[in-house]
């Protein structure tokens, strides 16, 4: 999960509105993007509440026969590849910036110190405390999920923690992207163009792994399912926008005009999108990379906000974003510690009401005291590693989070 970004005034000022920013440990975030971060946290919460209760596992074909209502919030679980598309964004807009918009060199070290310090504390923290308090594990177990490798071995991948898979290909695509970022310029020739159409021809590489090895088998193997070669295209929403946003600080096209400058129409053009996805087929989940471009584009891209996209500022939703990563963390533990203490079978709803609102409070005291202490520690070199709160908008010259 990506951790910055912000958002411009919507007349194109340098300096957003001050009802469109939230603190984050003494930083300025967007509104906007926290609020998707939450919306995002709270859908997988609510996915892994009907997976819990009902006992389904992790893979998607054990819910088609549960009711519509049921099989629509198991569909939340979809939520960790809206952070993918977040992730994609926020974190190459840096990159793209300086390859195609004459920004400032990214500084390595500095990249590579934000993100140990946004994803290790709280990775470590909430590890150690399932693997000491659970059954016991082997030392194999302790040394793969210690050093991101669970992934890689069936005996671990998808255990102890389930939604800590995507933590590991997370990592995998921060390693990945300075290295990617400049290969997309050099073979690209500098062009921003050419850089989008090579990201396409690797997402339909992506979408290829996925359609031989998740969709077509009868069982989708673990190791497929959760490491890069089958998400990686989940990533390339969030890139594409942060070229877009790029080309749009330059020129804005002539068919950028009328209705598509409604940010609200983005966002309404997703529902079709999340119907065919999670009422008619989750092997359509390739569609999700529409939504997430259309969502997040609403948000950052020099748009013109309507009343769908305002809500997104409402205060109390996005302080849920700025603990969303803690919430991701903590509440399948929480949500199996809740199970393990109830005599009798408990429901979607009884387990929802109970354990949605104590998921949330967990979170919050893990991020006052685990997350925001190591977050105030990047203030010192925040500026030059990763986008700030005006990486998250539109700006004057020409963004999101996850």
């Amino acid at each position: 999960m990506s951790d910055t970004g912000s958002t411009p005034a919507p007349d194109g000022s340098s300096s957003p509105p001050a009802g469109t920013v939230i603190p984050q440990a003494g930083e300025i975030r967007s509104a906007r993007i926290e609020s998707l971060r939450a919306i995002a946290a709270l859908a997988v919460l609510v996915g892994h509440v009907v997976a819990e209760s009902r006992a389904l596992g992790a893979t998607q074909t054990t819910a088609t026969g549960l009711p519509l209502v049921e099989r629509v919030l198991f569909g939340g679980g979809y939520g960790v590849f809206f952070f993918f598309a977040l992730t994609g964004y926020l974190l190459y807009w840096p990159f793209a910036r300086r390859y195609y918009g004459g920004g400032a060199t990214v500084e390595l070290r500095r990249y590579a110190m934000n993100r140990a310090l946004r994803i290790l504390p709280l990775y470590y923290a909430v590890i150690f405390v399932v693997l000491v308090f659970g059954a016991a594990v082997s030392a194999g177990t302790w040394i793969r999920f210690l050093t991101f490798t669970q992934s890689f071995s069936a005996a671990t991948i998808g255990t102890v923690d389930g939604p800590a898979w995507s933590l590991v290909v997370e990592v995998q695509f921060y390693v990945l992207l300075p290295l990617l970022a400049l290969a997309l310029a050099r073979v690209g020739g500098g062009s921003a163009r050419r850089a989008a159409l090579l990201l396409g021809a690797l997402a339909l590489i992506s979408l290829a792994f996925r359609q031989h090895y998740i969709y077509a088998p009868d069982f989708a193997p673990p190791i497929w399912r959760m490491n890069m070669p089958t998400t990686f295209l989940f990533f390339v929403p969030g890139m594409l926008l942060a070229i877009a946003r790029v080309e749009l600080e330059e020129h804005r096209p002539p068919w950028l005009r009328g209705g598509l400058l409604r940010a609200d129409l983005w966002l309404l053009a997703t529902v079709p999108l999340w119907v065919l996805l999670i009422g008619v087929s989750y092997d359509l989940d390739w569609l999700l990379c529409v939504a997430a471009f259309l969502t997040i584009g609403a948000c950052v891209l020099p748009l013109r906000p309507g009343p769908l996209v305002r809500a997104l500022e409402w205060r109390p939703l996005a302080a849920l974003g700025v603990a969303s990563y803690s919430l991701y963390l903590w509440h399948v533990p929480v949500l199996e510690l809740l199970l393990s203490h109830l005599s009798a079978p408990t429901s979607v709803a009884g387990l929802a009401a109970v354990g949605v609102p104590v998921a949330i409070g967990v979170a919050a005291v893990s991020y006052l005291t685990i997350e925001r202490p190591f977050l105030r520690r990047r203030r010192q070199w925040s500026s030059a590693s990763a986008p700030s709160a005006a990486a998250q908008a539109p700006s004057a010259a020409g963004r999101v989070p996850s």
